[in-house]
């Protein structure tokens, strides 16, 4: 969101975090409020009250001991709230914070769970997540100092102010006079500062991108293989860092002038030069205040003056603050397309899958899958091939429902996936992508990527899972077995795993979960031939009960299913079993001739080892 927000807005953010902390966490903002208050009522008896009440005991020649009482008094309560401020500092304000934290972070986690895939495509959505993922402690950071601020200054402005009336009502004519002033000088200064901050938000995102090229891991061996990318993001983030700059100039002579006319002119010349004007008048020429009255008066006018500039310069901050909550809340109240029409379970066993007519496109305008028809019986063995583009990962997120098609429909059981339950559909198929990824914990938990209950059968079931996928347990450098950390991030003996290593992983998540139906989307596109020739001939044993869709553009994969679709820009072209296409001599066979080669020697040795 570029533009200003309304102060209506604003104070619906504002209002939003108040409510969502108290709800989370109303112990630590008890507390938290319950410090603000006591910070300025602290300050205005130990500086104004005790000071007012020691200079008119001495001026007037009173009792040294009324002096001595009023100290010993004032010494032990700030001792009292120096004990409840380390109680706050030390061990509320941190777990509070954290507790806040924790709670706004897995909103956004859970929400980010049910929004659909397809929102990634849209830059507008993908800016508001990246804003809600890294501003949530920042944003809860300004939000509690905001609150804690205005909390304490408007207690200090009361304290002050009220005082200043008892003891001269006169002089707040000046602060009076000057303050409409100084309040439209932070308004436009607020206002433009902000307007600042939001045109430099996307240059700011994308020169961060930049930045995470030269520090993550991911780019690291690309960048010292290819050096010109290097100089290219260099010279991107050069350019980021230049517009940035140029908007620092386009606003700077603006805030400078307001910030010079508030800070310079209305504060240190008119304000001071009329408020020690007017007090030395009261106090030599009129003869109406004491010493003490006029040390007492001075600091009731610069410590109202001063938290009265403090609250208006806060809202600099809760303005830009509002504009990030606003964006973080536009996240949170998304709402997926992808839902259940029904609300049905899937139903137990194998069950025919159906895709009827079915089109769709990312982009209107761009169509990528057209008319595409086929039926899996329960148990068939079928493959979808082609090269690359012609849509088949594509096939694969619609009949996960990652998606849902712009046009015909995708049947399972006979139902219409639709009407069942968008998780519980998702879970009754096995799938396994060719982007897959591997995460910084355990080799165990890699494969059950869920809670683990940690019992006997648990482990053996992942090993199972594992050895199905011809992964090696026995590998010298997996020291704790399945228990082993998997990549060097966190884990000092963690352990990084080859690409095929990776792959077999993968392939091992969905084998655990043993599903009626499987996915693979190029199962084996890091291992060699004869490696992937092995492995799928044991993927077949594994899954001889099962339905199994394999996708792939290296047709030494699918040679052996029931039925083999061709695809090409989006349609299938083809169909049959691998040797009726070779017979057919068309585009099948075509890429089979191109391909046969690599193949050839590792089919040979395999089969006469066998």
């Amino acid at each position: 969101m570029k533009e200003m927000l309304t102060w209506r807005q604003v104070i619906a953010q504002q209002w939003f975090l108040t409510r969502f902390c108290f709800k989370h966490a109303p112990g630590f903002m008890a507390y938290h409020m319950f410090e603000a208050v006591k910070l300025q009522v602290s300050i205005f008896f130990e500086f104004t009250w005790t000071v007012n009440y020691v200079l008119t005991v001495a001026e007037e020649g009173g009792d040294f001991r009324k002096i001595l009482w009023c100290m010993g008094i004032l010494m032990a309560a700030i001792a009292v709230s120096t004990v409840t401020f380390a109680i706050y500092k030390h061990y509320v304000f941190p777990r509070g914070k954290q507790t806040l934290y924790q709670a706004l972070r897995i909103e956004i986690y859970e929400k980010a769970k049910e929004i659909d895939l397809s929102c990634y495509d849209d830059k507008d959505f993908y800016e508001n997540f990246i804003l809600a993922t890294e501003e949530t402690d920042r944003c809860l950071d300004r939000f509690l100092v905001f609150e804690k601020s205005i909390i304490a200054r408007s207690v200090g402005v009361l304290c002050t102010i009220g005082y200043c009336i008892y003891i001269n009502p006169v002089a707040l004519l000046v602060m009076a006079a000057v303050l409409p002033f100084e309040l439209l000088c932070v308004v436009q200064e607020n206002k433009k500062m902000v307007e600042a901050r939001m045109e430099r938000l996307p240059h700011e995102q994308q020169r961060e991108y930049g930045n995470r090229v030269f520090y993550l891991t991911d780019y690291a061996g690309e960048l010292r293989l290819y050096p010109q990318m290097k100089d290219s993001c260099k010279v991107d983030y050069a350019e980021e860092n230049h517009k940035i700059e140029g908007i620092n100039r386009k606003y700077g002579k603006s805030l400078f002038a307001y910030g010079l006319l508030r800070e310079g002119f209305l504060a240190r010349i008119v304000k001071e030069g009329a408020v020690w004007t007017l007090l030395l008048y009261q106090m030599l020429v009129l003869r109406v205040l004491s010493g003490a009255q006029l040390v007492t008066s001075r600091s009731c006018i610069w410590r109202s003056s001063s938290n009265i500039e403090i609250v208006i310069l806060s809202f600099r901050t809760v303005a830009e603050n509002s504009a990030y909550i606003y964006r973080i809340r536009e996240f949170l109240q998304m709402e997926p397309t992808i839902v259940s029409r029904g609300e049905k379970s899937v139903p137990e066993g194998s069950g025919s899958l159906s895709v009827e007519h079915v089109d769709f496109g990312y982009l209107p305008e761009k169509q990528i899958l057209r008319d595409v028809t086929f039926t899996v019986e329960p148990g068939q063995k079928i493959a979808l091939v082609g090269y690359n583009g012609s849509g088949k990962t594509t096939l694969v997120k619609l009949l996960l429902r990652l998606y849902d098609p712009d046009g015909g429909k995708i049947s399972y059981h006979g139902k219409d996936i639709r009407d069942y339950q968008v998780m519980a559909y998702r879970r009754s198929i096995g799938s396994v992508f060719q982007d897959f990824k591997l995460y910084a914990a355990s080799l165990k938990e890699n494969v059950l990527m869920d809670v683990e209950d940690g019992s006997r059968d648990e482990n053996y079931r992942v090993e199972q899972a594992l050895y199905d996928a011809h992964f090696t347990l026995e590998d010298n450098r997996l020291c704790y077995q399945i228990e082993t950390p998997l990549t060097t991030e966190f884990e000092k003996g963690g352990v990084n795993l080859s690409g095929g290593e990776a792959q077999k992983v993968a392939i091992a998540r969905t084998l655990y979960r043993k599903q009626n139906l499987i996915i693979m989307d190029e199962p084996s596109s890091a291992l060699d031939p004869l490696a992937e020739y092995r492995l799928n001939q044991e993927l077949n044993e594994i899954a001889k009960d099962k339905t199994v869709i394999f996708i792939s553009h290296r047709l030494s994969t699918v040679r052996d299913a029931d039925c083999i679709y061709m695809m090409e820009n989006g349609r299938i072209v083809e169909s049959g079993t691998h040797e009726k296409l070779l017979a057919k001599d068309g585009k099948y066979a075509a890429m089979w001739k191109i391909q046969a080669g690599l193949y050839a020697d590792a089919f040979r040795y395999t089969e006469g080892s066998i």
